[in-house]
């Protein structure tokens, strides 16, 4: 060993080189790779420090909305972005002192890109939700539906909507069988009418045949047209003999004296021959007479068979008429009864006192036994029956003898005796039951008539837009919003811009609609909104957050006029102040609705909202129902009725509502006090016709109409990039070589590497 350590030959030399050599490049790499590891986590933490800083700079007047939009332009963006970006690279820390890591900003490295904005749907409702979780209008909402189904509400306002949902099915049945009952009598009636005219015609026409065949006797036609012939020989030959007898006396004329004998004795044969001719030519004219009276009789016996015949087809046709009529009828009538024993009394029975009474109205439902229908068919078959049976009898008698024309008389009496006999029984029931048809139906106009007189007085008590605000320009505004019909092709009202940002349909209009124009068809929309309250009230928590926005952020027709328990006006909590907004007193009735003028949009709130509050006192009549209308044996008329009480004390309960005040939601349905304002109605309706698309696009709109800031310019979410690079100190050839393997993370370039990162923020 000591002789390899003082030996002065080269090799060692050479040898501790090819050891150090590798171990200072080994350092030399490990240091720039540590330092390259320090500089990127250096860039990641400055990119996400400066994306930060950008989404600090929100809209604050959208904030006092509760929505969060970058409230700087893309410029200021960008500066921003860099600024804060440079200033946390350890470059600018220190500047000219030592620095192990000396990380500096790329200048065309840096930029910030915003991807979402407030326009889109799934961000506004998501920012809407965040601002409303924790705020106490939601549990207010809440705490409406909850109060709902704890007051006892849920039992009957199932009642009501069921009761009103087999009421119209038994009243349709009632109707298609009795219209069916009506149409078959009406056709009876016209069958009888027929039968006694027919009876009396052929009664006449066979006492006709009788007649004429008591002067034919057993005569025919040929036996009496040989007899004509035989006599007209005979007068011929009498006529002959005494044109004979005339030649001869004339030639005894010229024999002088001695022809008066011979002349006297031919002029009495001639005599003779005449008074002869003149009993045959007698016989003829009677002959003759016989023959006409034959023809006659055949012609008519002709004429009657084929008459007979047409008339038997039309009897038939009658029958054929009838009876599938009637089979409809009874359809129907079979209808009710499986209804009617279907009905489901046991569902009211357990609710409130009197629930099960109104149902006593269908043990009162007219259901004919199938003997009615069984007498009605077999009286018009037998009546047919009859006929042709008389048909038969004309079609077999020639000859009107005796025996036959009473055959006849007898056939002809028979079916008439049986019109007569039904006619007599069937009228006295066919008037009973149209009598009290018509009593009915004129309760059930007097009912409607009481209801129309109602909906009238509520149109007119609707109120004008222009007391609602003091803004004149509510035309122009909502031409903004919404749009108008003379538009050119590239301007779009707001609305439609937000819902064409969100690839929806932006067809302007509403599906809702209500009026106050015919009783029956308000009386049964009202009805269904009981149901339909039912039937939402039990989840749909983000459209209650959704909703609830609506109604803390925009104003509406009482707002200001409502007051606490103090009897202080009530305002809004929220930063913003809905009072001013430029479409006063109807915004959350244009959400709601979304037609283009206030007019509309506030009849429509008062039409659903007096529908509504009908079909609760409508509730509350049926609960106690009058007892004379129950035995009437009409659902629909005791619905109509009830529904005209419900209307009275709905229009009094509007005129509180629209002044601001607080209505009982109902004394004889709930069990506790609940007491609703306007605007608890309204957050009510946005719960039965939640569509959070419409909605969220209306709201949208309004924002910019109010604020003037386009959300579509608004980001919510941005994706930040930086770039920086750093000095490499050793060997940069060999930092090349590990460029491609991925291990650096960044980019070599010459004696530097440059490093990317990206950050994405949202609010």
């Amino acid at each position: 060993m000591r002789e390899f350590v003082r030996s002065e030959r080269g090799a060692v030399s050479v040898y501790l080189i090819l050891i150090i050599v590798p171990i200072f490049l080994f350092q030399a790499v490990l240091i720039d790779f540590a330092r390259m590891k320090l500089a990127e986590k250096e860039t990641e933490t400055a990119v996400k420090a400066a994306t930060r800083s950008v989404m600090s700079s929100y809209d604050k007047e959208l904030q006092a909305m509760g929505l969060y939009g970058l409230g700087i332009s893309q410029d200021k963006t960008d500066a921003l972005f860099r600024n804060v970006f440079a200033s946390n690279l350890s470059s600018q820390v220190s500047a000219g002192a030592f620095h192990y890591v000396d990380t500096r900003p790329v200048e065309k490295g840096m930029r910030v890109t915003p991807v979402y904005t407030l326009a889109s749907h799934v961000i506004f409702e998501r920012q809407v939700l965040e601002d409303m979780k924790i705020k106490a209008p939601i549990e207010f909402t809440l705490e409406i539906t909850d109060k709902f189904r704890k007051s006892g509400t849920k039992a009957p306002f199932h009642l009501g909507s069921q009761f009103l949902k087999e009421a119209a099915e038994i009243e349709k049945l009632m109707d298609q069988r009795e219209s069916a009952l009506d149409e078959a009598w009406q056709s009876s009636e016209e069958l009888i009418e027929k039968i006694s005219k027919n009876h009396a015609y052929y009664q006449k026409r066979i006492k006709e045949l009788d007649e004429l065949a008591a002067q034919i006797g057993i005569h025919t036609v040929d036996e009496v047209r040989n007899e004509i012939e035989n006599v007209k020989n005979q007068l011929r030959s009498i006529q002959d003999s005494i044109r004979d007898l005339d030649i001869s006396i004339a030639a005894l004329s010229q024999a002088g004296p001695d022809g008066v004998a011979g002349i006297q004795a031919l002029a009495a044969s001639k005599q003779l021959l005449a008074s002869q001719a003149q009993v045959v030519a007698q016989k003829l004219n009677e002959l003759e007479a016989l023959l006409q009276l034959i023809i006659k009789y055949a012609a008519l016996l002709a004429a009657t068979k084929l008459e007979v015949q047409a008339k038997g087809s039309e009897i038939g046709q009658f029958q054929q008429t009838i009876e599938p009529i009637l089979r409809l009828a009874k359809q129907r009538n079979d209808e009710i009864r499986t209804k009617l024993s279907g009905i489901n009394q046991s569902s009211v029975s357990g609710t409130q006192g009197g629930t099960s009474g109104v149902y006593e109205v269908f043990q009162n439902v007219p259901v004919m036994g199938d003997e009615y229908f069984y007498r009605y068919q077999t009286a018009i078959a037998s009546i047919t029956s009859l006929f042709t049976a008389f048909q038969e009898v004309i079609n077999s008698v020639y000859l009107y003898t005796s025996d036959n024309t009473s055959k006849a008389n007898l056939a002809n009496n028979a079916y008439f005796s049986e019109s007569s006999e039904f006619h007599k029984q069937q009228s006295v029931l066919e008037k009973t039951r149209m009598d009290k048809n018509e009593a009915t139906s004129a309760n059930k106009r007097q009912q409607k008539n009481k209801i129309q007189a109602i909906l009238d007085q509520a149109k007119q008590s609707i109120g004008s837009c222009s007391l609602l605000s003091t803004i004149s320009t509510d035309n122009e505004l909502y031409s903004r919003v919404q749009g108008d019909a003379g538009q050119t092709a590239g301007e779009k009202g707001l609305y439609q811009k937000y819902r064409e940002a969100n690839a929806q349909d932006t067809t302007i209009g509403s599906e809702i609609a209500y009026d106050l124009e015919k009783p029956e068809p308000v009386s049964f929309k009202a009805m269904g909104m009981l149901e339909a309250f039912n039937n939402a009230a039990e989840s749909m928590r983000n459209e209650l957050y959704v909703n609830e926005f609506a109604l803390t952020k925009f104003n509406y027709r009482t707002y200001g006029l409502e007051k606490d328990p103090a009897g202080q006006p009530k305002l809004s909590n929220e930063l913003v102040n809905p009072g001013s907004h430029k479409l006063a007193n109807q915004e959350v009735e244009y959400l709601l609705y979304g037609f283009s003028s206030c007019g509309a949009n506030i009849s429509s709130a008062y039409a659903e909202m007096f529908a509504f509050r009908m079909a609760i006192r409508t509730v509350e009549s049926l609960l106690d129902p009058k007892k004379e209308l129950l035995g009437i044996g009409s659902p629909l008329l005791v619905f109509l009725a009830a529904a005209a009480e419900g209307a009275m004390e709905a229009f009094q309960d509007m005129n509180k509502l629209t002044k601001g005040e607080s209505v009982e939601l109902s004394a004889k349905i709930t069990t506790s006090a609940l007491s609703l304002t306007y605007k608890d109605y309204l957050r009510i309706f946005l719960l039965l016709h939640s569509n959070n698309s419409k909605l969220m696009a209306r709201m949208q709109a309004l924002i910019e109409l109010e604020t003037g800031k386009d959300l579509v310019q608004e980001t919510t979410y941005i994706q930040g990039n930086g770039s920086s690079e750093v000095r490499l100190w050793f060997i940069p050839q060999i930092m090349k070589l590990l460029d491609g393997t991925g291990l650096l993370g960044c980019k070599v370039q010459g004696n530097r590497c440059r490093f990317s990162s990206t950050s994405a923020v949202a609010y």
